[in-house]
């Protein structure tokens, strides 16, 4: 997507990242998503990064040296007194989601990108629709591999009836990464390749001890297990391993299988032989990243909502929560689910083991 008006759209980020480029971890935080985002939005020719906010001043510090000079905040309410963007991302922990979304607005803020996890619980979900219904804000939560081409692929083949009938999508995240800050990724790609559809229920099962990472209690192993109208299934495990042979994903028909690797490379099994396609050697992150913000500049533009827009990611979102609150119930949670548990729902699976 190139330019989609003749206005360029201000933009800023709340919580900048580690500086230094420090890699990121399952316990540790620190991944500096800010960065990406910033990188986007330098990319695009429908954005201005105009100004960035953290409480630590040296990530701060570090940001803004290397975007430009950009404005610098120690909270999102000093930067949004001085500055008004059209679009504000949140790359801070979900806990803090919630009530940013709801200053934004408060604000005048018009669209807003928000890193996963995107809310810390069904009551939070409930209350942001009810926020998002008689606004129009616009909240994204860029889950953008469905703009990378061995994704797309995929989804056309395992729709097309190529493979057969849809039986499954299989996928393992390891290096004890959990269902939310990596798996919400891969729940939404569940989601899109049986055609955007909500599951129509989850069962699941997580071991958790005393893991804490990004804000919240983690799982040390987790599975959930997916429904989908018309005998799909999807079954997600975090933890311990990936897929073995350096799959991301397998999704299994009734006569062939696709294997996603390296988020760019796909293998196609049909009764018409094996057919590779490769996508690692030009594999553009940031143009899938790009590509995403600019449907929502195009919202800004003329109202075309966007793929991953609030009534797409919302739904991606409970199923999440889902997810673990079939773990707190012990039994298996029907969509659309009650949206009245008050808090991160592993934190209760992390109180049992003190018990």
């Amino acid at each position: 997507m190139t330019k989609v008006s003749d206005k360029v759209y201000k933009s800023a980020i709340v919580g900048v990242g580690a500086a230094g480029g420090k890699p990121g971890s399952p316990t540790g935080g620190g991944f500096g998503i800010g960065h990406v985002h910033g990188k986007v939005y330098g990319r695009s020719e429908n954005f201005e990064l105009v100004a960035a906010a953290d409480v630590n001043a040296e990530n701060l510090a570090y940001f803004r040296s290397h975007f430009g000079g950009v404005a610098g905040y120690p909270s999102l309410e000093s930067m949004l007194a001085e500055v008004k963007p059209d679009v504000v991302s949140l790359c801070t922990y979900v806990g803090f989601h919630l009530s940013m979304i709801e200053t934004c607005v408060n604000a005048g803020v018009r669209a807003i990108l928000c890193e996963k996890p995107f809310v810390k619980s069904p009551q939070e979900l409930a209350t942001l629709r009810e926020l998002v219904a008689r606004t129009d804000v616009e909240i994204m939560v860029p889950h953008f591999r469905r703009y990378l081409p061995a994704f797309q692929k995929a989804r056309e083949v395992y729709a097309s009836g190529r493979i057969g009938e849809r039986l499954m999508v299989t996928a393992a995240i390891g290096d004890q990464w959990d269902l939310s800050e990596w798996g919400s990724h891969w729940l939404d790609m569940f989601r899109f390749f049986h055609d955007d559809a909500m599951p129509e229920s989850v069962l699941g099962q997580a071991r958790v001890r005393d893991r804490r990472g990004f804000g919240h209690a983690m799982e040390d192993h987790a599975l959930a297990y997916f429904n989908f109208s018309g005998g799909g299934r999807a079954s997600l495990e975090t933890g311990p391993s990936w897929l073995q042979g350096g799959a991301n994903m397998v999704l299994t028909g009734t006569e062939g299988a696709i294997h996603i690797s390296k988020e760019a490379d796909i293998r196609i099994y049909s009764k018409d032989g094996l057919e590779e396609e490769r996508h690692s050697d030009n594999h553009d992150w940031i143009g899938a990243w790009v590509f995403m913000a600019d449907t929502l500049a195009k919202w800004l533009a003329d109202g075309t909502k966007p793929d991953l827009g609030f009534d797409h990611v919302s739904g991606t979102a409970e199923v999440n929560l889902g997810s673990y609150m079939s773990m707190v119930k012990g039994d298996r949670i029907d969509f659309p689910m009650p949206l009245d548990w008050s808090e991160w729902p592993v934190e209760e699976l992390a109180r049992r083991m003190l018990r």
